[in-house]
């Protein structure tokens, strides 16, 4: 059997258990091995050769009930508070239902006493003094352990808080994104506005200065070249309205484009409300 105050279970930072160098690679290759063909003769001499049992490598089952020991200490497996009988100390107050505060004041007074009696006693008869001492002590745990009733009470207390600033919290962040929203549909519905204005009234004085320079330059034509006047005003009336349904087309295509990029940025607003 291993010795367990071999481990140094009682210092505040304990050295490595002493059998942490079981487990290197070899070691565990073996194990594997093991657990997959417990039953294989070449396995049986490697396991023999090793000082330890190789199933002693796989962790321990958790511990569910009972007592566990921590830095020299044992601990309650399922967490909850020791009564003071429970731990061997006289209970102080009374039992059952009580005034929490008041039983504080009570024990604090009571250890402001026995202080002063502890003075007066180191200075007329110390060697009574362990007795005083030990009074202290138990004024002290009983203390503590009202306290330590209010732990339950706090969690709930802490956990309270915590809800309520996450929710604050995601309150302010949602009327931030709503506001937000609201700011880019009103700058949408003003683009949009814009585009069909501009769709709407300089696309036919664009399209009568076009035709007007189309004129003018066909009359040019014909008068800097008076040897052919039909075919340079067809190819000057064909190149006008090729270029006019052209830059019609593109403009069309503009339009559409510019308002499915706003109605996806609309649907994305509603998503995010």
């Amino acid at each position: 059997m291993e010795d367990p105050n071999a481990q140094q279970q009682g210092a505040a930072f304990p050295a490595p258990p002493y059998y942490y160098q079981r487990y290197a690679q070899p070691n565990l290759t073996l194990l594997e091995k093991a657990k997959s063909d417990p039953t294989n003769p070449d396995l049986a001499v490697a396991l023999d050769a090793l000082p330890f049992p190789i199933l002693a490598l796989e962790p321990p089952p958790p511990i569910k009930r009972g007592i566990c020991w921590m830095f020299g200490r044992p601990w309650p497996v399922q967490d909850s508070l020791a009564t003071l009988a429970e731990q061997g100390i006289e209970q102080l107050y009374p039992k059952g239902e009580i005034d929490r505060v008041k039983e504080l004041k009570k024990l604090n007074h009571s250890a402001i006493f026995n202080f002063l009696d502890l003075v007066h006693v180191l200075a007329t008869s110390p060697g009574e003094f362990a007795t005083k001492v030990e009074h202290i002590r138990v004024i002290l745990i009983n203390m503590h352990h009202i306290l330590n009733e209010y732990r339950p009470h706090q969690a709930r207390e802490t956990l309270r808080l915590m809800m309520n600033d996450q929710l604050d919290r995601k309150r302010k962040e949602t009327a931030a994104l709503r506001r937000t929203c609201e700011d880019l549909r009103k700058k949408l519905a003003g683009l949009r506005a814009l585009e069909q204005d501009r769709l709407a009234i300089p696309a036919g004085a664009t399209a009568s200065e076009n035709n007007n320079t189309d004129n003018t330059n066909n009359s040019q034509d014909v008068e800097m070249v008076p040897a052919a006047p039909m075919v340079s005003t067809r190819e000057a009336g064909a190149g006008a309205d090729g270029t006019t349904a052209l830059g019609g087309s593109a403009l069309s295509t503009a339009a559409d484009r510019n308002a499915e990029a706003m109605s996806r940025m609309m649907q994305l607003c509603d998503m995010i409300e």
